[in-house]
């Protein structure tokens, strides 16, 4: 799940690049709180996720060294930054509020091929990542 939400944080922020460069940047300012929205929340997401340790073991960044004892007990370490996972969960929350209305205002919607695919990234990235930031902790 947390390499899910590693690899969706990371296609929101490349897709909504794509989509700045593509389309351009827009002329109403909720917009570009929306578009700065959705290029902040997937970064922050994956700073916590990987430095907090909640992605450390499965994509192994502890060295190939380090003894089964030493890895027991970072594993057991407490939770390092709470404060900074709950106001992850925060924006992402607001994100997927944004997401709801952006997607409900633009009604109706264009007839791209990516719409249904970058409608899918922007409302499952922040439940996902929520669920990760939420639920596996170090």
């Amino acid at each position: 799940m947390k390499l899910i939400a590693v690899i969706l944080n990371i296609a929101l922020f490349l897709f909504t690049c794509l989509v700045l460069i593509t389309d351009g940047i827009s002329k109403d300012a909720v917009y570009n709180v929306f578009s700065l929205l959705l290029l902040l929340v997937p970064i922050f997401n994956l700073v916590i996720i990987l430095h907090d340790g909640a992605g450390s073991n499965w994509l192994d960044f502890h060295l190939k060294r380090k003894v089964a004892e030493e890895q027991t007990k970072s594993n057991s370490l407490p939770d390092r930054n709470p404060v900074l996972r709950i106001f992850a969960i925060i924006f992402n929350i607001i994100l997927l509020g944004f997401s709801c209305w952006a997607f409900i205002s633009q009604y109706p919607h264009p007839r791209e091929s990516g719409y249904i695919l970058f409608a899918v990234i922007v409302f499952l990235t922040p439940v996902l990542s929520s669920g990760v930031l939420a639920f596996y902790k170090r």
